[in-house]
């Protein structure tokens, strides 16, 4: 996320009243957008739904006194508007953050092999390196790239529930273990192509 979007008492009040004149059925409404919200983000796979939730809530909350109530519109509407942006902006962020075993990561290494080489010197290298590793942080980089396509995020989600982790900590955590197996890898394959 770009910006700090931090809310006021006085934001939060004037958030209230366009919800409601009625302080408690105001605090209901919000109760149930709230609700509402952390289900539209949770639906769409992100790590960390309440606070996305708050964020949209903050964000529609600093803005309520320029909204026009002339034009008659639901309020939940603005909600959802504000959430589809903080979910793109959610979306590019993981985007950025999201770390990929690209084959092109050993095209230098390719090139150092021999055209009548063992077809399997990449391969063996990456699993002597993979047991060189601490068994945790093996057994993390073969779970991280274990799934394709749309199976994957849901396979990292889990992994970083169960590590007790947020998603970016975790793309972080498997991008310093990735560069000490690619350290790795490159040494064997130049010592197996001399």
């Amino acid at each position: 996320m770009k910006k700090d979007f931090t809310l006021t008492q006085e934001d939060f009040d004037a958030l209230l009243g366009w919800l409601s004149d009625n302080r408690e059925e105001a605090g209901v409404l919000y109760e149930k957008i709230r609700a509402g919200l952390i289900r539209f983000f949770r639906f769409r796979g992100c790590a960390d739904p309440p606070t996305l939730a708050d964020e949209t809530i903050n964000r529609v909350a600093l803005k309520v006194k320029t909204f026009d109530s002339s034009k008659n519109v639901q309020t939940i509407t603005y909600f959802y508007g504000f959430a589809a942006n903080v979910f793109l902006e959610y979306s590019r962020t993981i985007k950025k953050r999201e770390v990929s075993w690209d084959s092109q990561d050993f095209s230098e290494e390719r090139k150092l092999q021999a055209a009548d080489d063992a077809p399997n010197t990449e391969c063996d290298c990456l699993e002597n390196c993979l047991k060189k590793l601490p068994r945790e942080e093996s057994a993390l980089i073969v779970e991280y790239y274990g799934k394709e396509k749309s199976e994957k995020f849901e396979l990292r989600k889990k992994l970083a529930e169960k590590m007790n982790l947020k998603m970016p900590a975790l793309h972080t955590k498997v991008f310093r273990i990735r560069s000490v197996l690619r350290e790795c890898v490159m040494k064997c394959l130049k010592e197996n192509s001399l």
